[in-house]
């Protein structure tokens, strides 16, 4: 009886963010198609170490060919943005758009079994398949998503306590991944056919369970917190104008670049770090299982937000990234410097990372407050590209860097050099120590939490 009351009162059109109450089951759907993109982001992170070491292909055609396919991005982002702004179906604004998480898995698939062309034929492939999953796929999935949040949850309580549930999980998802990955490519990723298993494992489950919010949830708040005074159709370049005068938008766009590159970076340095440093692809599945604790800070990150501030936290996690990536530095291959610190960097990671969506939202109504136009899907979108730039940034980096120090592909050589050995060294922790010192230094400038009530305050007069 409690469970259908609670039903009811989430889809009556005349509830209001006051008291408004979510049935139990759908923070459990919403979750699965975060997880289900989130799993996918993290098997995309091995692409590069796929084509240097199945497809023999030089690492600096691979780094330069997943920066180039930001160009693809670049004409994507916006446009889908500004689609999803003017999208107006039984549906709703952003449900439909759901679509694309299976469309996601079923060209990571394809882009996981490239066939047996030449050099130039696997360039031309890879470079097709990894632009149809980020420009087109992930574009429409990362655009939609806070657009598809702001318009089925109306307590701003309610959505941070369901994308801190949403993180959680996706946080134990991508730790579990991490675990599992080392030993599936020791396994089956000895041969360029196991990585088709491998991303069939995956896609099979994942396509399933990340449909299934898209028949579920509707976009029951479509147009209740809509205020009159703001605008809500506007021409491109209206849309544009709007996010150019939208500091913290610009500013969150920043930090998303440097935070996605560390991801990138980390993510796929590790598997080289540990094969050629460790001699053991599988020691990376110990070093990620301490882990395994920190989705349990999740938990107390509506009260910290609620109590301190978004801007704060998200800058209490960077610092703590920093000092994380300063132990591992300082420990070089000590393993227990290594464990600690990548607990860190996992504890740092959590407010930018699992919070996105929040801080998107917050500069859509900043940006309203500011500008009198509510823009939505232009600034998912934006934010949405300069996550993917920055994880094109750190495997390209990653590609080039590995490239010019010497790196040789495992299909020819069964050692490398000082250089290239140094190189990855650099990579695993120089690299991202740099890079989070860039995104703790941006995030002092995002100081949302310091209008925050005047913002609101004049906002709800309207």
């Amino acid at each position: 009886m409690n469970h259908t009351k609670v039903k009811v009162n989430w889809a009556n059109p005349a509830t209001t963010a006051e008291n408004e109450k979510l049935p139990g089951w759908l923070k459990w759907v919403w979750t699965g198609r975060g997880l289900a993109f989130s799993l996918n982001v993290v098997l995309m992170m091995q692409v590069t170490y796929y084509c240097t070491d199945l497809l023999g292909m030089p690492a600096t055609l691979v780094g330069s060919l997943l920066m180039a396919s930001k160009v693809v991005d670049a004409c994507t982002d916006l446009i889908a943005g500004y689609i999803i702004d003017h999208t107006h179906t039984k549906w709703g604004k952003a449900r439909p758009y759901e679509i694309f998480i299976v469309l996601t898995w079923v060209g990571t698939v394809f882009l996981f079994s490239v066939p047996n062309f030449g050099t130039v034929g696997k360039a031309v492939y890879v470079f097709i398949l990894y632009a149809l999953v980020n420009s087109i796929c992930a574009t429409f999935i990362m655009a939609s998503d806070p657009v598809y949040m702001s318009r089925s949850i109306r307590s701003e309580k309610n959505k941070m306590s369901l994308t801190s549930f949403q993180g959680a999980f996706i946080m134990i998802g991508s730790i579990l991944v991490g675990i599992i990955m080392p030993q599936l490519i020791k396994t089956l990723g000895a041969e360029k056919s196991g990585w088709t298993m491998i991303a069939l494992v995956f896609a099979v489950p994942l396509s399933v369970i990340g449909s299934v919010r898209m028949f579920t949830v509707k976009e029951v708040a479509a147009q209740s917190q809509v205020r009159a005074s703001s605008k809500t159709e506007f021409s491109i370049r209206e849309g544009i104008r709007a996010l150019l005068k939208n500091k913290m938008v610009l500013l969150l766009c920043g930090m998303a670049v440097l935070s996605n590159a560390i991801s990138a970076v980390g993510a796929a340095t590790s598997t080289y770090y540990f094969k050629w440093v460790f001699g053991d692809i599988g020691m990376v599945s110990l070093i990620n299982l301490p882990t395994m604790l920190t989705p349990l800070l999740l938990a107390f990150t509506p009260v910290l937000s609620r109590k301190i501030g978004t801007g704060k936290l998200m800058r209490f996690g960077l610092a703590a990234a920093v000092l994380g990536y300063v132990v591992r530095l300082i420990g070089d291959v000590n393993l227990a410097t290594i464990m600690l610190g990548t607990v860190l960097t996992a504890v740092g990671s959590i407010p930018l990372g699992t919070l996105l969506s929040i801080y998107e939202m917050e500069c859509m109504d900043y940006g309203e407050w500011k500008t009198g136009v509510r823009v939505e899907g232009m600034i998912t979108s934006t934010a949405g590209f300069f996550v993917k730039v920055g994880s094109a940034v750190g495997s390209g980096l990653l590609g080039l860097l590995m490239g010019l120090s010497g790196y040789v592909s495992s299909e020819t050589a069964v050692s490398q050099s000082d250089n290239a050995i140094n190189m990855i060294k650099f990579l695993f922790n120089g690299l991202p120590l740099m890079l989070a010192v860039g995104t703790l230094v941006l995030s002092v400038f995002y100081t949302i939490d310091k209008v925050r009530g005047q913002m609101y305050k004049d906002l709800n007069k309207n």
